[in-house]
């Protein structure tokens, strides 16, 4: 695991997936608006996660699925890689 994440903080991180957000927005060339109406999420939810990315799981699943990036949730929270054979074995059990 890399130094850097480790030094992150849940701020750090909320900032960081509004900065991301906002940038896979306007990737597409949308408009808050638009990808409101594209997610079924209000333009103030959407606003708000832009700006400090603070929102609920189900409304960042939404914008994903909106632009399309659904399957980024599939590397979060993924069980780590064993680091011994005891536990490769524990786990395949």
């Amino acid at each position: 695991m890399d130094d850097l994440f480790l030094a992150l903080t849940p701020a750090d991180v909320e900032r960081t997936l509004a900065a991301r957000l906002k940038a896979a927005r306007r990737g597409r060339g949308w408009t808050q608006s638009e990808i409101a109406r594209r997610s079924g999420l209000s333009l103030a939810t959407i606003a708000r996660l832009e700006r400090s990315g603070q929102g609920q799981i189900s409304s960042l699943a939404r914008l994903c699925a909106a632009l399309g990036r659904l399957d980024d949730f599939d590397a979060l929270l993924r069980p780590a890689a064993p680091t011994s054979l005891d536990e490769l074995r524990r786990r395949s059990r």
